[in-house]
């Protein structure tokens, strides 16, 4: 995604999930909002986002060479016809990375970190996999081939990204004759529902119309049950990012079978190797049989997080501005002290005894950026 996109639609952002909790109030609907579960949300995102100039980079090497030697056309940025087809084959594109996500292992390792929030609201919109800008790109190299240039690309896929932002919402219920066509609240509901017939069903970034051809569609019966099957219990960010990996090197390690130590990372999540107890069904989903995580911390410590938070997306629309011209030691250091901060908000409101002394950590560390960058 272009970061100075990014950093414009940041406020934009804030005001839209403003302006939802306040609908959500209006409409009597209570506790769609948790405090520490959105300020998680938002963590993944301040992480991916920082992360992003260094990934990004990474990722446009093949996407660039394809582009420069193996094109078969060359696009037009004048063509409103080409930026029409560019739009439907980022989609197309998302809608192969979105499904394979869900069916192979290490891709879900890396994509099930926007799932794990048990709410559903526009903060979930921002739960970003910190991994994600790291495989994304090699489903779009068709794309390269097409003709399209690297920055019309990495525009369609702004765009892509931009417009599943306003679907992660309960605020709106159905949209008539458009969810026919295109991707809307109502259907991302299901995607993210843990109810066995919702589980990995409408992979749509902007048109439903994929999961019609390909078979994965289905229909909002009734209000899902949100989350990941198991439910990843904590506040932290980094944990968040890391726990399924961890899940996938420990069934690797347990299984005595050679060929099922690399099957654990290419099969799909429910799948487990024969001496591990084989494949597992996915449970009815019943609210009240699937208790919600919800550490709580005191209101002064929460006030305190919020406060920090507050600055601290200031701070990264600041870096996203520059991160076009500022040196790459500057950034690698200040996407650290970011990382640092949201984990230590984490702990904080975990009460992790070590959070305190984190926190005071990157307060200082945040200091040396400013006289850095001074």
């Amino acid at each position: 995604m272009d970061e100075r996109s990014v950093a414009f639609a940041i406020p934009v952002f804030f005001l839209l999930i403003g302006i939802e909790h306040l609908v959500l109030r209006a409409q009597r609907r209570t506790g769609v909002y948790r405090f520490s579960d959105s300020i998680t949300n938002l963590s993944c995102g301040v992480g991916q986002q920082v992360l992003e100039p260094f990934f990004k980079g990474l990722a446009l090497i093949p996407y660039t060479w394809l582009f420069t030697h193996a094109r078969i056309h060359e696009m037009s940025l004048a063509s409103p016809v080409a930026w029409v087809l560019l739009i439907v084959g980022v989609d197309l594109g998302y809608y192969a990375f979105h499904r394979a996500s869900h069916r192979v292992g290490f891709l879900w390792a890396v994509h099930s970190v926007h799932h794990q929030s048990e709410e559903y609201n526009l903060s979930v919109a921002l739960r970003q996999p910190w991994l994600e800008s790291i495989v994304t790109p090699f489903f779009y190299l068709p794309l390269a081939v097409l003709g399209f240039p690297p920055l019309m690309y990495l525009a369609g896929v702004t765009i892509d990204t931009l417009y599943q932002f306003w679907i992660h919402t309960r605020a709106i219920k159905r949209l008539g004759p458009l969810e026919w066509v295109m991707n809307t609240p109502s259907h991302h509901r299901v995607h993210h529902g843990i109810d066995p017939e919702y589980v990995d069903r409408n992979y749509a970034g902007i048109f439903i119309v994929w999961d019609r051809l390909f078979g994965t569609y289905q229909r909002e019966e009734r209000e899902p049950v949100y989350g990941t099957v198991k439910v990843v219990p904590t506040w932290d960010p980094l944990s968040a990012n890391l726990t399924h990996w961890w899940t996938l090197a420990k069934m690797s390690a347990a299984t005595k079978s050679l060929p099922d130590k690399v099957k654990v990372w290419l099969a799909p999540p429910d799948w487990r190797p024969a001496d591990l107890g084989g494949p597992v069904v996915v449970p009815p989903a019943d609210q009240n049989a699937h208790p919600r995580y919800d550490a709580r911390a005191p209101r002064a410590i929460r006030a305190y997080v919020a406060g920090q938070f507050a600055l601290a997306g200031g701070a990264v629309m600041a870096y996203l501005w520059i991160e076009a011209t500022a040196s790459r030691a500057f950034l690698a250091a200040a996407a650290l002290v970011f990382i640092a901060s949201v984990v230590a908000w984490g702990a904080l409101l975990e009460r992790r005894r070590w959070a305190w002394p984190l926190e005071v950590a990157r307060l200082v560390a945040g200091v040396g950026l400013v006289v850095w960058m001074a």
